[in-house]
């Protein structure tokens, strides 16, 4: 009969005592067959368990209140993260054997620390595609702060293209209203410059619509010109989601390299706010093809979001037709484009 004993997990002297005392009776060899399997046996579960615990975490953060949201609303104070995972979730004094040399420290100060959270519905393959080559308005509290970043993107990218996709709200400024176009252009006057507000209106500068081969008398179908009361063009042109999405469509593409960081930045953005999974739901103008940068991310095992993402079907009343024409490419590999969900 063989008694197995566990011994309690005190300190890491005592630890490496046990270790080196079970891991060194390999050399017995008086013993019969049997009792030797089972001690082989012991000590091959001994020996892992040991090494297993003498891993040691990349990251440890104490004096939190980490919400677990387990069935037992369980609060926590401390967790440990190995290799991008939570390995350990305890109080403060259960991390300690799991700190080593190189191991991160952060103390939380009894900040809350909560599950990723999952956004529902939001177009971020869209959003990822371009994002390296906008502007963006977020936390811009004026209108002159929102002007100095075309600015400053003007200066970086003589004579290119400055396009703010959405992203704002005239209710975010101080001055609670939308821009004027003599304001972009004091701000940016020797570039095309297109400002476009939600998916109901768009200010071109006149180098934009020029380079566009747009005039306020000759404008795509379902846009509008906006007039002041005096019955001079604002700038500003309104319009459907069907219609200012295919304007949005005519401007200049990023390259390929330039869809793979703006997607890498984008959802970087939304892990600074805590967000670490998406439901892309798809929309007008987004094919097959413009999933490429977020395969590349995935392949490459640089995503930061976990994402699930439906193709949409662009042709009102041919949508079957349009999803089978489409779901054969539907595939992970290395050959196609693909459709679906990352993991």
């Amino acid at each position: 009969m063989v008694r197995i004993t566990i011994f309690p997990v005190a300190t890491r002297d005592v630890r490496e005592r046990i270790r080196r005392r079970m891991c060194g009776a390999a050399s017995a060899s008086l013993m019969s067959g049997l009792m030797m399997r089972k001690l082989l046996a012991i000590m091959v579960i001994s020996c892992w368990a040991t090494l297993s615990y003498a891993q040691k975490a990349d990251l440890i953060v104490t004096n939190a209140k980490l919400v677990t949201l387990d069935a037992a609303s369980t609060i926590a104070q401390a967790l440990a993260v190995r290799d991008g995972k939570i390995v350990a979730i305890g109080g403060n004094d259960a991390m300690e054997g799991l700190i080593g040399p190189a191991t991160r420290r952060v103390d939380a100060g009894g900040r809350t620390i909560i599950p990723g959270l999952i956004d529902s519905h939001i177009h971020a393959v869209r959003a990822g595609l371009t994002y390296a080559t906008e502007v963006n308005w977020i936390g811009a509290k004026t209108i002159p702060e929102a002007m100095e970043r075309l600015r400053q993107a003007a200066q970086a990218r003589p004579a290119s293209w400055i396009i703010v996709a959405g992203g704002w709200s005239e209710l975010q400024f101080a001055e609670k209203r939308r821009p004027t176009l003599a304001e972009v252009m004091a701000a940016v006057p020797d570039n095309p410059a297109y400002i476009q507000l939600f998916y109901s209106a768009v200010l071109m500068t006149p180098k934009a619509q020029q380079a566009l081969g747009l005039s306020a008398d000759q404008l795509p179908a379902g846009i509008t010109a906006e007039r002041a009361a005096s019955g001079d063009t604002t700038g500003w042109l309104n319009g459907s989601i069907v219609s200012i999405s295919a304007l949005f469509d005519r401007l200049p593409r990023p390259n390929f390299e330039e869809n793979v960081a703006g997607t890498r930045q984008f959802f970087t953005e939304l892990n600074r706010l805590g967000v670490t999974g998406i439901v892309d739901p798809g929309g007008f103008s987004i094919y097959p093809g413009h999933y490429a940068a977020l395969q590349k991310l995935w392949r490459d095992k640089s995503l930061s979001v976990r994402v699930a993402f439906s193709l949409f079907a662009q042709n009102v009343g041919a949508e079957f037709e349009e999803y089978k024409s489409l779901t054969p490419s539907c595939r992970w590999d290395s050959a196609t484009t693909c459709c679906g969900s990352t993991d």
